[in-house]
């Protein structure tokens, strides 16, 4: 049950601080706001294996099926139809896949 604290513990950071820088800078631009926040969510749920990578059994899948997830949120949120709701939904499986690798290269706005 660690792996969930942590996972709830850096999706929520993530999305606090991004929105927080957002609503700082663009206040009441709320579309936006979503969308950051959204965003931050995404970094912080995908940064939770890399802070502990023992306390998650297989840390890349997790990272896959997370990415996979919000691309399909994205997609909704976007207004898509069901072929680019997939297509983000595989785009986000992928950039689960590749995040050790990109993580530590994303800076808060």
């Amino acid at each position: 049950m660690k792996w969930l604290k942590l996972s709830i513990i850096c999706s929520l950071s993530g999305a606090i601080i991004f929105g927080v820088f957002s609503l700082v800078f663009y206040y009441g631009d709320w579309s936006r706001f979503s969308l950051v926040t959204t965003i931050g969510f995404f970094v912080g749920l995908l940064s939770a294996p890399e802070f502990d990578r023992k306390s998650f059994k297989n840390p890349a899948l997790f990272q896959v099926v997370s990415g996979s997830i919000v691309g399909a949120i994205a997609g909704e949120m976007f207004g898509l139809d069901v072929e680019g709701i997939i297509i983000l939904l595989i785009a986000g499986g992928f950039l689960g896949w590749l995040s050790p690798y990109w993580i530590k290269y994303v800076t808060i706005p």
